[in-house]
């Protein structure tokens, strides 16, 4: 048996935990060994089948991953590794690593499931790092990099030289029991779940219900999550009983909030960062039977394709596009729409796609 040595960023209350989460589990169903290690709490995990363990670090803004990587760094130089061991690494962390799992002969892999989402001063910070993760790819005989869609293939090879057979794509999937479709009332339910971010562009749902409103739509609109964003919406939620904003939740109770949805939106603005991305959300709304509207750019599509169910426009075309869409929903449409999403998702957005392909790039670096 394999044992994955699996070193995340993250914590497991983080909203973007859930691809690594869905990934290690998918190993551990294929009979691969997973010690997952980070910075949560001992027993925190007690609810995962993995074994965790909990490294330190120092709490201050620009030097979390550093530290952390460090520090895991030591943990695994007082390791004796006898199985067939590999690594998953955060693009974030495999600096600090590297010199470690080359000294022990470990292969390893690059989880990349989003080059660097802040703006300004930690940005800064992040693209050298993001950048040297990439280099070492590049120089590593025993080692591979994933990426979350072509778009972010193309993006990595273009900003790497890297080579595309050392790449091997992990898009974002669902967990299609968890994320159902409920029976369509037709009724017009928007609603956003993530990151309420200003440069996610959320601040330009509460206009899109307003002007659908004052065109004389019943609609309502659900917003989940936490972010910098967070006050101005409630704040505007106050003024309007249509719209209703929310902390972030458990998956479970957001899987509760899509099954009672019609429309899920997608309002990244088209930067680099979003054009590349497979947003989670999108894949959930798929597979809780939900119709999309949002921005037009390639980390949006499936495949770069806009799919029946789907209306992108351009920002610029964002509100008024989207009232006259709306407003052309027949109930029968959104029933038959509602239908082709799930199906999609079905067909197409299982983990175990994105759980294969993580197995094909785990049998490379094991035979490189």
């Amino acid at each position: 048996m394999i044992k994955i040595l699996w070193f995340s960023a993250n914590s497991a209350d983080d909203m973007c935990f859930t691809s690594q989460r869905e990934l290690a589990q998918g190993l551990m169903q294929n009979d691969y060994s997973v010690q997952f290690i980070n910075k949560d709490q001992v027993n925190s995990h007690s609810d995962y089948n993995w074994n965790h363990v909990s490294i330190g670090y120092t709490d201050i803004a620009g030097f979390k991953a550093s530290s952390l990587g460090k520090n895991m760094a030591k943990w695994l130089s007082k390791q004796t590794i006898s199985d067939a061991t590999i690594a998953v690494v955060d693009w974030r962390l495999i600096a600090k690593l590297h010199g470690q799992l080359t000294d022990k002969n470990i292969p390893w892999i690059l989880l990349d499931r989003s080059p660097p989402a802040d703006y300004g001063i930690l940005a800064k910070l992040q693209w050298p790092v993001w950048r040297k993760a990439w280099k070492l790819v590049n120089k590593s005989p025993n080692s591979c990099g994933t990426v979350v869609s072509s778009s972010h293939q193309k993006f990595t090879m273009d900003k790497n030289q890297i080579s595309a057979n050392k790449l091997f794509q992990i898009p974002a999937g669902v967990d299609l029991e968890k994320f159902s479709p409920a029976d369509s009332t037709g009724k017009l339910r928007l609603i956003y779940h993530g990151r309420l971010d200003k440069h996610r562009g959320v601040l330009a749902l509460p206009m899109l219900v307003r002007k659908a409103i004052t065109a004389g739509l019943e609609i309502s609109l659900k917003l989940i999550g936490d972010g910098d964003s967070f006050s101005d919406l409630q704040k505007i939620a106050a003024e309007f009983d249509e719209i209703t904003v929310f902390p972030t939740m458990s998956n479970e109770a957001v899987a509760n909030h899509l099954k009672e949805s019609t429309v899920g939106l997608l309002p990244m603005p088209e930067t680099d960062m979003w054009a590349i991305s497979s947003p989670l959300k999108r894949s959930e709304y798929c597979a809780s039977g939900l119709l999309i509207f949002g921005i037009d750019h390639n980390g949006h599509r499936f495949d770069g394709h806009q799919k029946p169910w789907m209306r992108l426009v351009p920002q610029y075309d964002f509100h008024d596009e989207g009232v006259e869409w709306l407003s052309g929903l027949s109930q029968n449409q959104i029933s038959d729409l509602s239908k082709q999403s799930r199906q999609y998702a079905e067909e197409n957005l299982s983990w175990d796609v994105s759980v294969n392909s993580l197995i094909s790039a785990i049998q490379f670096v094991n035979e490189s």
